[in-house]
């Protein structure tokens, strides 16, 4: 079999770009590897720098232990009272009450210079009787001793929002320690015109308030 000695330049050529062609295939083949490669590596670090400092969070019950106990303030307490009307002086206040014969175990309640005419006072605004004639409205109020520095008159405005004629009433002059020294002679002497106890918390707030500055009475 005889070769030829001479390769004519067509063929040449034409080697030429096919070898061109199959090395720009292979070079294009070899950069997208690459970039697939670099792509997959980077989404791993990506995932994996996102997932640094983050904690996983359970949720706690929170128990309360009686560290934390919320204390009521019994220094402090609302009551509702069933008002008249309100006076710039207390002669014109009881001139009202003298008119008005069902108003006979009322009581006039001086606040910031204002006397204001109560029948009953009570911690349960459901409790109060309202009056067409004369009108009268409920009335929302805060009694605060938390400026006094007696104990008895400090927790008073608690006792008296006890709903506990027991309470309120003692036999045989045994009188509790935290109940004032003179609250049983007041107690006694209005049984005897009344057997309300909403009229009896009127006048035992009326008493105290007006012998003691450290009390306060907030609307």
């Amino acid at each position: 079999m005889k070769f030829p000695n001479v390769i004519g330049r067509r063929e040449l050529r034409n080697a030429a770009v096919i070898g061109s062609i199959a090395g720009l295939a292979g070079v294009v083949f070899f950069v997208l590897l690459l970039s697939s490669m670099n792509s997959s590596t980077n989404q791993e670090q990506q995932q994996a720098s996102s997932g640094e400092g983050e904690e996983e969070v359970i949720p706690v019950q929170s128990s309360n232990d009686g560290t934390n106990e919320v204390v009521e303030d019994s220094s402090s307490v609302e009551f509702y009272a069933n008002q008249y009307g309100v006076f710039t002086s207390e002669e014109s206040a009881l001139d009202f009450i003298s008119e008005n014969p069902v108003l006979n175990t009322s009581a006039t309640v001086e606040v910031d210079g204002k006397y204001h005419v109560w029948s009953a006072v009570t911690p349960i605004r459901e409790e109060l009787i309202l009056s067409e004639d004369p009108t009268s409205f409920a009335k929302t109020f805060k009694l605060s001793a938390s400026a006094c520095t007696e104990e008895t008159l400090k927790g008073l405005p608690t006792v008296l929002e006890n709903n506990d004629p027991s309470k309120f009433y003692f036999q045989d002059g045994n009188v509790p320690d935290n109940i004032p020294q003179d609250w049983q002679a007041i107690t006694s002497a209005l049984s005897s015109f009344s057997q309300d106890l909403g009229t009896a918390r009127l006048h035992l707030i009326a008493h105290y308030f007006e012998k003691n500055d450290c009390m306060k009475i907030e609307f």
